[in-house]
């Protein structure tokens, strides 16, 4: 049996395309498994936590959802490296009409100067809420950035762990649209 799966795998190897579809089948699925580990105990559409924070430099509390429009809700820490990377690519978003909305709120500070020279760098101009461990635990961050799709119902429709492109964000947005 062990011969046989050997012969066969060398023969599809050997196969330019069928050695082509099966990489590509290895990495999609290397992939979903990579995304499921880190998304797992995240809050899904059954629990969409409720969240009301301040402003960076308005200090006046305002709930993070924007009712009847497909947004995103995007966690950072300012020290983290793919969270300087990829938060552009949300601005971005947002600044040319493809996105209604986005929330940014830091977590893991230190100072809120912290938080301002993290905005500095990447010349973004999202507006940033302050979050918190209560954040942290009600949402639970475990890794930066992680971003939610929300609907426009308010309710969870895609989580996310780590780096995305805008075509990565932007086809999450569009998935979820109704």
């Amino acid at each position: 049996m062990t011969q046989t799966l050997k012969n066969a795998w060398k023969a599809l190897r050997r196969n330019y395309w069928g050695a082509l579809a099966m990489d590509a089948f290895l990495l999609v699925l290397a992939f979903t498994l990579i995304s499921m580990w880190q998304t797992r105990g995240l809050p899904d559409d059954d629990h969409t936590p409720s969240l009301e924070l301040m402003w960076l430099d308005d200090m006046q509390a305002e709930s993070i959802m924007v009712a009847g429009e497909v947004g995103v809700v995007y966690f950072f820490a300012p020290w983290c490296f793919y969270c300087k990377h990829s938060i552009d690519n949300l601005d971005k978003l947002v600044a040319d009409g493809s996105l209604a909305w986005a929330r940014t709120v830091a977590l893991d500070y230190a100072s809120l100067d912290e938080v301002r020279e993290f905005l500095n760098e990447t010349d973004v101009d999202l507006p940033v809420l302050l979050g918190g461990p209560k954040t942290s635990t009600d949402w639970n961050i475990r890794a930066f950035p992680t971003y939610f799709v929300i609907d426009e119902n308010g309710q969870i429709a895609s989580r996310s762990v780590g780096y995305s492109t805008k075509i990565g964000l932007q086809s999450r947005v569009w998935l979820n649209r109704k």
